[in-house]
């Protein structure tokens, strides 16, 4: 995949999810922003969102759940059907860590540093690929 210029933006993201540190890239993140939990809900019902977006919040979700694995799983299944959906448009999106993103085993699996807590990124984006520093990418068309 070729990085293209984001539409509307000084920045070069890949279409896709692009998962960025906010620290790292607080200059590239998207002016159109929305929570994880919003996007999640329009992304299930299929509402118009814009095709640069910035979601925040996927790690104080994960956080602040009893079951922050389940709930992983549940945001993932959630991205994969809706497949169709993003492949339709061509989306750049960004998933944007409020504190770190970190290598453990391998960069196909980081996992995000959140207080005093870690949570792998695998189960909700399966395998992605390390672009920059700090910048993780997997496709729209995620897979199981």
């Amino acid at each position: 995949m070729a990085l293209i210029e984001a539409r509307g933006n000084m920045v070069s993201m890949d279409i896709g999810f692009n998962i960025i540190e906010k620290k790292e890239h607080s200059n590239e993140i998207f002016k159109d922003r929305i929570s994880i939990v919003e996007f999640l809900r329009q992304v299930y019902r299929e509402e118009e969102i814009p095709l640069n977006i910035a979601v925040f919040g996927i790690d104080n979700l994960l956080y602040y759940s009893k079951e922050p694995e389940r709930i992983s799983r549940k945001i993932g299944n959630i991205l994969q059907d809706a497949a169709n959906f993003f492949v339709r448009r061509y989306y750049i999106i960004q998933i944007v860590v409020e504190e770190k993103i970190e290598i453990v085993e391998t960069s196909e699996k980081p996992r995000v540093n959140y207080k005093d807590k870690q949570f792998l990124l695998y189960p909700i984006f399966g395998r992605v690929k390390q672009v920059d520093f700090k910048h993780f990418i997997a496709p729209l068309n995620l897979q199981s």
